[in-house]
């Protein structure tokens, strides 16, 4: 089975690493993190030749869990992706079924649930608890709505990075504008809580070594 993809998105930094090591054949974007900074550089990027074509996009990543069934590590396919706004949007079928064909045929059929993208930074259990309840969404991100209404068919991979029972540090102040992290504010903000870091750096490079697995998995499948 083969699946035709122009371009996988990935955001900038470790989850871009995690899947540039699995070594795929189609081109992988890093994108930088919160909406606003996916929009204005997905405004760049389809000025370009490379990119004003592409159609078929794979979107991967870490993402938050807002719901008890889904811990650090698991993997999931959105099949629908909310904005802060309430509109609502589908991933593209063709692109949903052949991505659960193939993990499945893999022995790793991947839960499908809706994922809201948020304009801000969600560190508190209650916070995500309350979403889960308000819009219905299983996994929260903060860049998929913008990619939603940029290419026609899109399809999104999620690997949980941290669950909804414990608080976060609040690093909404350690990214920049534009997307980009800010070193020493994120330090100072792990400080101030070192458990609740630690338990995010543990979730995250769980979530990672699953990225990078997960996107093993598509390698033999993909053609561009």
């Amino acid at each position: 089975m083969s699946l035709s993809l122009d371009l996988i998105l990935v955001p900038q930094g470790a989850e871009y690493q995690a899947v540039k090591r699995a070594q795929l054949p189609i081109p992988i974007v890093a994108i930088p993190a919160g909406l606003t900074a996916v929009e204005a550089s997905l405004k760049t990027w389809r000025s370009q030749p490379q990119y004003r074509q592409a159609k078929r996009v794979l979107v991967m990543g870490l993402g938050g869990s807002l719901i008890p069934q889904l811990r650090p590590g698991d993997v999931v396919l959105c099949d629908r992706c909310l904005s802060p706004q309430g509109e609502s949007q589908g991933a593209d079928d063709h692109l949903l079924r052949q991505l659960a064909h193939l993990y499945e045929k893999q022995g790793q059929p991947l839960p499908q649930y809706s994922v809201y993208s948020s304009d801000r930074i969600l560190h508190l259990a209650q916070q995500k608890q309350q979403l889960a309840q308000t819009s219905g969404a299983a996994v929260v991100d903060m860049e998929g709505w913008a990619i939603w209404q940029a290419f026609p068919h899109v399809a999104m991979i999620r690997v949980i990075s941290d669950d909804c029972q414990q608080d976060l540090p609040d690093i909404s102040k350690a990214i920049a504008p534009n997307g980009n992290l800010k070193p020493i504010t994120l330090t100072q903000a792990f400080l101030k809580q070192p458990a609740a870091a630690m338990k995010l750096i543990q979730g995250s490079l769980q979530g990672l070594h699953q990225l990078t697995q997960t996107a093993h998995q598509l390698n033999p499948h993909l053609t561009p």
